[in-house]
């Protein structure tokens, strides 16, 4: 008994779907990833202290008028993401009122992506 042949390969529609996907992925990803000039870091700048509880900064900074986006813990500091420039600018004089001596604020630098995956990535997506 002769099994019936397909007349063209299951496998390529389904590759192409998978790299479809996976490139969806990768813009979402993309698109998602903090702005430099907008986030600033938070980090205890000598060993002993601990990191403030992010409510209390975000309370501290909406208190004072400052929109926040997020707040995240990233290993050993917090990340704070502003909507502008200028907030970003009222929120660094806040926080050094706000936090005790010891913490450095600073600019967040996004992580570098290798140059192919730059030339690849274009400019980012805009999503949502």
């Amino acid at each position: 008994m002769k099994l019936p042949r397909f007349k063209r390969p299951v496998l390529w529609p389904l590759t192409f779907l998978t790299l479809l996907l996976i490139a969806a992925a990768a813009g979402f990803a993309f698109s998602r990833m903090p702005q430099n000039a907008i986030t600033l870091q938070i980090r205890p700048a000598r060993a002993g202290l601990t990191l403030p509880d992010g409510f209390f900064v975000y309370q501290s900074l909406n208190e004072r008028g400052i929109r926040i986006k997020s707040i995240t813990p990233l290993q050993d500091g917090l990340i704070v993401q502003l909507d502008s420039t200028e907030q970003r600018q009222q929120a660094e004089r806040a926080l050094h009122d706000i936090l005790p001596m010891g913490f450095s604020i600073m600019l967040c630098e996004p992580p570098k992506s290798p140059l192919w995956m730059q030339k690849l990535g274009g400019a980012p997506l805009k999503v949502g």
